[in-house]
């Protein structure tokens, strides 16, 4: 499809002050330019957010003021006869209103708030300021929260809470939700679908499972942007919740002390023109102010894709496949099918999931010196062998928790560990029903943790192996830590800045050992993706499903290089031709090698990813901007290298589908499918089928 950008006018600001809105009682308060219109009541709620371009407006029965606060009795660890989650409501505050020529404030000197010991509201000496400004179609939110109450901590803030979303002027049926979770989901209607939900809500938290910081509204005309510009990688969680209309909410977690200040970083809103990519290039345009982008090895810029075999590993409870002898012939079927690395996740004497962070070449399995001649072998065949480690978790059975394990896990408000568990179960029934093994979870911050890697480095280093991954590293839910030890500077600020000053560690010491050393990690948060070279990536959007929206990670970052992934696919073949059109490396099966429908298929989507190389792996994903595809069942993308685009296909559909592509400026040099044969431009394209169209200028 054509997409458009925002028009542009002149910047004209008009500040109307006191004065009687139409079908109101009471006065309000008015900032509007050219490009957008917003008013305050005087208890503070915004009323009314229209966009002026289009006519439209979005906010009609808005009743409350932007904001929410949460508090809790004391601070540090929870202690017996704490109170949690206490609100302060905006009911009934009233603020001071200050108008500017471009900024409204709402200032709250003392705030109202129920006692968590009783029914009784009582004035808390908590003062709260929200500064919203005005610039061009966009608004920016500043929230500053003053706590003079030595008995409490300001945990939780709300800064914009938008409520009284109605939608973008062509009925909410015709608005799409794209949200950030992993590589995107696209949810359509999302008031109904809201409404279908339990708490009628969505929640995510950034970094991980929220790939980016933002989201958007858009019925294809217009949208609405909501972005938090917080460079301070701050754990952040964003919600939209339905009733009659939505509400949308940027939630910020500072724990403000007693006698202690703190500004929001800005959260942006901007009621935008055209399609939802304006506002994931109008993010991309505020992250490349200081992120960089990612600079991978020229190998696996053009990777088509790695396989990971079931042999040569050992489980979680000792079973084991194969040995480490069977590396070299596991690479040489994974080269015939045209991928380019090979992933080995089981190759300790530990067993896949077990007593992290020991990893032992495994006797069983053939010992250190056969899995250094394994790699060798590997490496002397042109190939690429890349071992796992965990990047996060730690297991409490291990003298390394014991020793320092205990001081490096994140903790809790009740200042126990966080948990996760993963295990793994056969055919029988007592582990299926029984299953309890537990890990903690590294405080990225806490000292020690950053050295603890580096080991892990060092040890794969040893190997020879050509890379390796940090499992978890880039993803799980970004925990608030309470230990003081650590050091950060605020609970919420333990997991992504620790995260990123290890990553950017880990490179320079990787990189100064081999260029071409491959840093990978599991799971994708932007704030990563500069540091590492390829993301091996879980969630929607990387896996075809209804709502998978994949386009959304890949357009705003299509520097990054991410693979596909689906645990428990039902059909193999749109696993790969998923990731064939969004230009996902092939995290592959050597099973499905074998497959006698599968393989075929997979060895020719490597066979045309190899041939254009430089437009399907090396080529800027430019989703369907330049071109036109006449039918919306198919996918069509685009990847754009010099004066030459090439448009991958794929049909998803259980039926043929024709489908015609235009670009306008180019001309069409060559297409290939699936069967390489000569076919005619209209030919349509079967079940699973996909196609690339070549253009040139």
């Amino acid at each position: 499809m054509a997409c458009c950008g925002h028009r542009t006018t002149p910047l004209a600001v008009v500040v109307v002050a006191g004065r009687l809105l139409a079908g109101q009682s009471a006065p309000g308060h008015v900032l509007e330019n050219d490009h957008l219109r917003v008013v305050f009541s005087v208890s503070g709620a915004l009323v009314e957010l229209t966009n002026r371009v289009t006519g439209h407006t979005y906010v009609r029965e808005g009743q409350l003021p932007p904001w929410r606060l949460f508090y809790r009795t004391g601070h540090g660890y929870y202690q017996p006869g704490d109170a949690l989650d206490v609100e302060i409501s905006p009911l009934g505050q009233r603020p001071r209103i200050e108008l500017g020529q471009d900024t409204i404030t709402l200032s709250y000197a003392d705030l109202a708030a129920r006692s968590p010991r009783s029914d009784q509201t009582r004035s808390l000496p908590v003062s709260l300021t929200v500064k919203v400004h005005l610039e061009r179609d966009q608004l920016s939110w500043v929230c500053t929260v003053v706590n003079r109450e030595p008995e409490i901590e300001v945990t939780e803030v709300w800064c914009p809470w938008l409520s009284g979303f109605d939608h973008l002027g062509r009925g909410p049926q015709a608005d799409v939700l794209y949200w950030p979770e992993a590589a995107g989901r696209r949810i359509r209607h999302p008031r109904a679908f809201l409404q279908s939900l339990p708490g009628a809500s969505l929640k995510l938290t950034y970094p991980w499972p929220a790939s980016m910081q933002w989201f958007t509204l858009n019925n294809g005309d217009e949208g609405l942007y909501v972005g938090s510009h917080d460079r301070t990688l701050m754990t952040t969680a964003f919600q939209v919740t339905s009733t009659s209309v939505l509400d949308v909410a940027v939630i910020k977690y500072p724990f403000v002390r007693p006698g202690e200040a703190w500004s929001s970083p800005p959260a942006v809103m901007r009621l935008y023109q055209g399609t939802w990519h304006e506002a994931a290039r109008f993010y991309r345009l505020w992250t490349a102010s200081w992120l960089p982008a990612p600079q991978p090895p020229s190998w696996i810029r053009k990777l088509a894709g790695w396989a990971h075999p079931q042999l040569g590993r050992k489980g979680q409870f000792g079973h084991y496949r194969g040995s480490y002898a069977d590396y070299p012939s596991q690479w040489s079927a994974a080269r015939q099918a045209g991928l380019g690395a090979l992933i080995v996740f089981g190759w300790v004497q530990q067993g896949f999931d077990n007593r992290y962070p020991e990893y032992e070449p495994d006797p069983a399995l053939g010992g250190e010196a056969a899995l250094r001649e394994a790699i060798r072998h590997v490496g002397a065949a042109g190939g690429r062998l890349i071992l796992y480690t965990q990047g996060q978790l730690i297991d409490p059975v291990t003298p390394f928790y014991s020793a320092r394990g205990r001081a490096i896990a994140a903790k809790t408000i009740w200042g126990d560990d966080y948990r996760e568990q993963y295990a793994f179960f056969g055919s029988g029934t007592f582990l299926e029903l029984m299953r309890n093994k537990y890990f903690s979870v590294a405080c990225p911050s806490a000292p020690g943790w950053i050295e603890q890697l580096e080991s892990q480095f060092e040890q794969i280093a040893r190997y020879g192996a050509h890379g390796m991954i940090f499992d978890q590293m880039g993803g799980r839910p970004p925990y608030i830590c309470f230990d003081p030890a650590h050091g950060h500077p605020r609970p919420s600020l333990a997991n992504a800045p620790g995260k990123v000053a290890n990553m950017q560690r880990l490179r320079q010491r990787i990189k100064s050992h081999d260029t071409e050393f491959a840093f990978v990690i599991e799971l994708a948060a932007d704030c990563y993706l500069p540091w590492v070279d390829i993301t091996h990536a879980w969630g929607p959007g990387f896996y075809p499903a209804p709502d998978s929206f994949g386009e959304l990670l890949r357009y705003t970052y299509p520097e990054a290089v991410l693979t596909n992934r689906s645990d428990t696919p039902r059909d193999r073949r749109a696993h790969y031709g998923h990731a064939f059109t969004l230009g996902l490396r092939f995290d592959a099966r050597l099973a499905d090698l074998q497959d006698p429908e599968v393989g075929p298929y997979l060895r020719r989507l490597c066979e045309l990813r190899n041939q254009y190389a430089d437009l399907l792996l090396e080529g800027r994903f430019v989703d369907c901007e330049g071109f036109y595809a006449n039918n919306p069942r198919v996918a069509a993308h685009g990847f754009l290298s010099g004066n030459r685009l090439a448009v991958a296909l794929w049909n998803p559909e259980p039926t043929h589908q024709r489908v015609e592509i235009v670009a306008p400026g180019y001309r069409l040099r060559a297409i290939e499918r699936l069967e390489p044969r000569a076919v005619a431009y209209d030919e349509p394209l079967g079940p699973n089928e996909v196609a690339v169209w070549i253009f040139e200028k």
